[in-house]
């Protein structure tokens, strides 16, 4: 009897977890407005508790995380931006400070990089074009002169190209691995809460066979006894 309650407290417990999470994604879309605020990317008031901001980053994660089949329309960049957003106001309610200023800061010092590199390589093309136009050199010569403009304008690409590849990769594999963290964080931090919930059910259904053994005891067991 007892472990028939206890199975079947757990298959409603998993019933109501998947109805909730088929019901979630619809429940806590993420802001579509500029710079929501934490309160806001977790759908809270003010004064929620940090039970309640803690319930509600589990069900956050799993509608937002970039592996989520939730978001199989949205692109990977957006649902890696969305899940760090997500993982800095988690940081941010529950008084703890994020060392980074979240993924658009780094995407944005990123693209304006390659526009300093692209501008200057630019530069040193009109420069080197101007130069071509006022050459003096003898036909003889000017061959030369081209040939070292091509090796040098060729040098200077093959110098800027991995400038251009390389941080692009670093800059995902870092979303990456980040992402990995807050995944096996939030992953150790549902087992608790599961485990949680297992003492807690096992506690009440020790209580409610402690009362049901009271209730089918006959009232007349104790008088027999003592005669």
């Amino acid at each position: 009897m007892h472990l028939h309650l206890h199975h079947s407290a757990l298959v409603r417990s998993r019933a109501h977890q998947i109805r909730s999470a088929s019901t979630s994604s619809a429940s806590y879309p993420f802001p579509t407005h500029a710079r929501p605020t934490p309160h806001q990317i977790f759908h809270l008031p003010a004064s929620a508790t940090p039970q309640q901001i803690k319930a509600r980053y589990y069900e956050l994660v799993r509608i937002h995380h970039p592996d989520s089949p939730f978001g199989r329309d949205i692109s990977p960049a957006i649902r890696r931006s969305r899940f760090q957003a997500i993982t800095a106001a988690y940081d941010t309610l529950r008084g703890k400070t994020s060392g980074s200023n979240g993924p658009i800061d780094v995407y944005r010092a990123e693209l304006e990089r390659r526009r300093r590199a692209r501008a200057a390589y630019e530069a040193s093309r009109r420069r080197a074009g101007a130069q071509a136009e006022v050459w003096t050199a003898s036909a003889d010569d000017r061959w030369k002169d081209r040939i070292i403009l091509f090796v040098g304008i060729m040098a200077l690409g093959a110098g800027l190209g991995p400038m251009l590849v390389w941080p692009s990769y670093t800059a995902s594999r870092q979303a990456h691995i980040v992402a990995s963290q807050n995944l096996a964080q939030a992953r150790r931090e549902a087992r608790e809460f599961g485990e949680e919930r297992r003492q807690e059910i096992h506690k009440r259904v020790q209580e409610y066979n402690a009362l049901k053994e009271a209730r089918e005891r006959p009232p007349d067991s104790g008088r027999t006894a003592a005669a």
